[in-house]
């Protein structure tokens, strides 16, 4: 008899995506945070780079922000947003963009 490999589930992983990744637009948002974890840009740029509507953006990229996956600082010229600096966070996203990247 042969057995077939097995594909453990990532639990912390899942439950990253199941709490944070709750529409497409947030999806591509954290994925776009895991492939440029150092970026810390304004909404517009942030839409135009990940190809969405900027109002919808700006939505969630501040609901990210109240959830506590990205930061956001005022500059001179606007509201600008990153990931947050905790570890685990920080992780959790880079591993999304990681393992489900339409780049893959």
């Amino acid at each position: 008899m042969r057995v077939q490999p097995t594909h453990e589930i990532d639990l912390e992983l899942f439950t990253f995506i199941e709490r944070y990744a709750t529409n497409l637009a947030r999806w591509d948002l954290l994925v776009y945070f895991g492939q440029h974890p150092t970026t810390q840009d304004n909404a517009s740029t942030i839409a135009s780079q990940v190809g969405r509507n900027a109002r919808m953006v700006q939505k969630e990229l501040d609901d990210l922000v109240y959830l506590g996956i990205l930061s956001a600082h005022q500059n001179g010229s606007g509201m600008r947003y990153g990931l947050v600096r905790s570890a685990a966070t920080r992780r959790a996203v880079v591993r999304l963009a990681r393992d489900f990247s339409a780049k893959h």
